[in-house]
């Protein structure tokens, strides 16, 4: 194996998107051959239910690159995105859970909401508790214009059952403030006893 292509800096970055993990072939025999590695080095990919989703393919720096994006943007903590608000708002109301919706370009500010959804803070409970649809920021489009979407890297927690009131607005925030919102809207949705 290229050792160089594990220090090359796109690579590195790329692999900050995936859990890494280090297995010892003497201490972890067991998952060894859960897995059937034969030899070493070998590189799996695990989805978040533990199993298995690929296995290294290529070598060089580029193919790495590719490889590790691929598999964080397949398998990895993150919501499933639905096609549009209509979309996470119609799911929203059949769970009685709140929509979410981001309305994003590919601008930096943009790209931190994305972050934050990959969180470790932020957690994985909640994608099952929402709705969300991620939406291409156009700033003269209909979706943009329906909510009142004036930039992009904005995020919007709706309520589904008063014909899309949105309940909070946020332009930043973090992943534990962001979760926080999230919770109360599920609170705030959740039927009375």
């Amino acid at each position: 194996m290229d050792a160089g292509a594990f220090s090359d800096d796109s690579v590195v970055k790329a692999s900050e998107k995936l859990v890494r993990i280090l297995v010892d072939g003497d201490r972890d025999g067991a998952l060894f051959e859960k897995y059937g590695v034969q030899s070493m080095p070998t590189l799996l990919y695990l989805g978040p239910d533990g199993k298995k989703v690929g296995q290294m393919a290529a070598r060089s720096p580029d193919a790495l690159k590719a490889q590790f994006e691929e598999i964080a943007t397949k398998h990895g903590r993150a919501p499933q995105w639905l096609a549009g608000a209509e979309a996470a708002v119609t799911a929203a109301k059949e769970g009685a859970k709140p929509a979410v919706l981001l309305f994003a370009d590919d601008k930096p500010k943009s790209q931190a909401w994305q972050k934050i959804f990959s969180d470790p803070a932020f957690g994985t409970d909640l994608y099952e508790k929402a709705s969300f649809a991620k939406i291409e920021f156009k700033k003269d489009s209909e979706e943009c214009k329906k909510w009142k979407v004036t930039e992009g890297g904005t995020l919007l927690i709706v309520d589904p059952s008063e014909e899309g009131k949105v309940i909070k607005t946020l332009k930043t925030g973090t992943a534990k403030g962001v979760r926080k919102d999230i919770e109360d809207a599920i609170k705030k949705l959740a039927p009375k006893k």
